[in-house]
């Protein structure tokens, strides 16, 4: 049984329930915002978890700091791109969450390529970690360049902008950098795509959702995938035993875990693996399970007695990241939907075996040569599984392949091997900042160099595949 206690303070569930109720979400609304933050503060508190953080050894205090980018000439290329070029970043630069890992990841793209590049950084106070400091030496107030690039998701976009100001938006072109992992975008969004002249996406998936509902601009580029270094931590440091056999899955309780389907991972190992002396484990590592302590209970309770299935909820450096995903044996997901998959792509990267449902955003770059590919049936979003369900659908997996492929990488070293060392150099290749930086410099060169380009204006470009215009 896993010795998990979670201490909830009763004040802390009131506050909960109060702001699960529309009628008072309603009024909450009104509160004044000193007060609005005070309540804010207690909802976001941490719960006391006993046995689910990452156990620190004494080499957690001397591990390798994570990496910041080498310097590069900023703002002083205009010979090479010319004074018209660049592009100002405004995104939630220090943020240890997905869309912030996926901005830092472009930008460094950017910055590697010598672009003009102003980084900007966002921060409206999301229930999130912010301690990433990897890229604070270019962070700067101004914003010197004619187009804007937004990693805010429509539905905070508004309050993004409004922080950002209208002097620094007058006169700009704005590019919005949107994730969503259902074929149908909420018709909450659309209001925001007046805001914006232009969407970039990561994936042609989350493209032609997008294409569905506008016919503004659609910029396909997929996530460059940018090495920050490995903090060296190793399998005892991590609580791992030196001899399994280690799945690996993971994802942020601040999302919605029926989309990220832990669940179906845990019931594919046990019925790969019924033998519970066959020594492999599985770990669930998540984020913010203090800030959802119900969701991290049903978690738990999902695994039973099953000791070699361990549940480590722990924000994490991107260093460390790196290292507990070099630990690891094969990564999966049996997700039901992903804007892009940006774990499995990590992980193939180090040149990991990674078993996935095969739809989505994730085959962008996964394919039957370098991945354990899994079929799936579509279904409907349930209420209370996502957000925006009504009318969606997604991918269950098929958890009786999934178990096959977890036993036949288990029993077949040659064969985890080969697909990883097919997954590494395909990646490589496919998310190379290099590739991802040409494609977004050619368009900001393009709208750059077209003068008095406006939101009413339309770019010349390829629009995703089945796009209707």
């Amino acid at each position: 049984m896993h010795n998990t206690t979670l201490q909830v303070p009763f004040r802390r569930r009131l506050v909960q329930w109060v702001i699960r109720q529309p009628w008072l979400k309603a009024v909450y609304q009104h509160v004044p915002t000193s007060l609005r933050d005070r309540v804010t503060s207690r909802l976001n508190a941490p719960v006391e978890l006993v046995g689910v953080r990452f156990a620190n050894s004494e080499r957690w205090a001397a591990k390798k700091q994570p990496v910041t980018d080498a310097p590069v000439r900023l703002f002083d290329q205009t010979t090479v791109f010319g004074p018209e070029q660049g592009v100002n970043v405004f995104a939630y630069l220090r943020g240890q969450f997905g869309l912030a890992e996926c901005a830092r990841m472009y930008a460094r793209a950017l910055l590697g390529a010598g672009y003009p590049t102003a980084l900007i950084d966002v921060d409206i106070k999301l229930p999130h970690d912010w301690n990433d400091r990897s890229l604070d030496a270019y962070i700067r107030e101004d914003a010197p360049h004619g187009v804007h690039l937004v990693f805010i998701n429509p539905d905070y976009l508004q309050a993004s902008l409004d922080q950002i100001g209208e002097a620094r938006l007058a006169g700009k072109y704005i590019i919005a950098c949107w994730f969503w992992e259902l074929e149908n975008i909420p018709t909450s969004w659309l209001p925001a795509l007046e805001l914006v002249d232009e969407i970039l996406v990561a994936s042609q998936y989350v493209g032609d959702a997008f294409a569905r509902v506008t016919d503004k601009p659609i910029l396909c580029v997929p996530l460059p995938l940018s090495d920050v270094g490995d903090s060296g931590l190793q399998r005892a440091d991590f609580g791992i035993d030196a001899r399994a056999f280690v799945f690996m899955t993971s994802f942020d309780f601040n999302s919605f875990v029926h989309r990220k389907n832990p669940f179906a991972v845990i019931r594919a190992f046990q019925r790969a693996f019924p033998d519970r002396d066959r020594n492999v484990q599985l770990l669930i590592k998540t984020s913010n399970g203090h800030r959802n302590p119900e969701r991290l209970k049903l978690l738990l309770d999902s695994i039973g007695d099953d000791a070699r299935i361990v549940v480590r909820d722990h924000v994490l450096d991107r260093a460390d990241v790196q290292a507990l995903q070099r630990c690891a044996d094969v990564y999966v997901s049996l997700h039901h939907a992903e804007g892009f998959g940006l774990g499995l792509a990590e992980c193939m990267a180090q040149g990991k075996p990674v078993i996935g449902t095969a739809w989505s955003g994730n085959m962008e770059f996964m394919d039957a040569d370098n991945s354990a590919l899994v079929g799936y049936t579509l279904v409907p979003v349930e209420e209370g599984e996502y957000a925006h369900h009504e009318g969606q659908r997604w991918a269950a997996a098929d958890e009786g392949q999934a178990a096959d492929w977890m036993r036949r990488l288990a029993d077949e070293p040659g064969l985890a091997d080969a697909i990883g060392a097919r997954a590494r150099a395909s990646v490589l290749q496919t998310l190379s900042p290099e590739r991802a930086a040409a494609a977004l410099i050619a368009r900001l060169s393009a709208i750059n160099g077209t003068p008095q380009m406006s939101r009413n204006a339309t770019a010349t470009m390829t629009p995703p595949q089945g796009s209707p215009h």
